[in-house]
């Protein structure tokens, strides 16, 4: 199959779901590697396709009717699971995870994180792969980019993080 065919239906796939779809999976529908399918998804990126990368595979950025607010947070590894229940529990949905590295600047970790299961299942994947939080690069210091359905129900998640100590002052 011609590459540009490929990323083609690709995009198309992505389009026509809100699930994300893990790259081996692509790879197993058009028959070629994982590598070869994250490369197609540089080049969709690099044509201006919002396609984000979540722990849970690969999903076509969708406009939202809901808000959304940069909050930054201070927490050791142990309290990562009551931060994301926090949010998710108070109507909101992290979906990203951001920190300012000295060398790199910015690094920013696609989490689409919008229940206890999923953040759950974050938590458990990295404990599996045996790998750390981005945080971990900054003494726990991290942002989020978190989205709810109104301005009320942001300021009750910054409110109940605050009362938990997990936002940095």
């Amino acid at each position: 199959m011609d590459a540009e065919i490929r990323r083609e239906q690709i995009l198309a796939i992505l389009s026509k779901t809100d699930e994300p779809i893990i790259a081996r999976k692509l790879a197993e529908q058009f028959t070629v590697s994982r590598q070869v399918i994250v490369g197609d998804i540089a080049l969709l990126r690099a044509e201006g396709h919002d396609i984000l990368s979540t722990p849970k595979g690969y999903i076509k950025k969708i406009e939202m009717n809901r808000l959304t607010k940069r909050i930054v947070c201070q927490h050791n590894y142990d309290q990562t699971l009551e931060e994301l229940f926090t949010i998710v529990d108070h109507g909101g949905e992290i979906l990203d995870v951001i920190v300012e590295h000295a060398i790199y600047g910015e690094i920013v970790g696609g989490l689409n994180i919008s229940n206890r299961m999923e953040a759950t299942a974050f938590l458990e994947k990295l404990n599996k792969n045996h790998t750390s939080l981005l945080a971990d690069l900054t003494d726990g210091l991290h942002s989020h980019t978190i989205s709810a359905k109104d301005e009320v129900t942001l300021a009750k998640i910054v409110e109940a993080l605050e009362k938990k100590n997990l936002i940095y002052k």
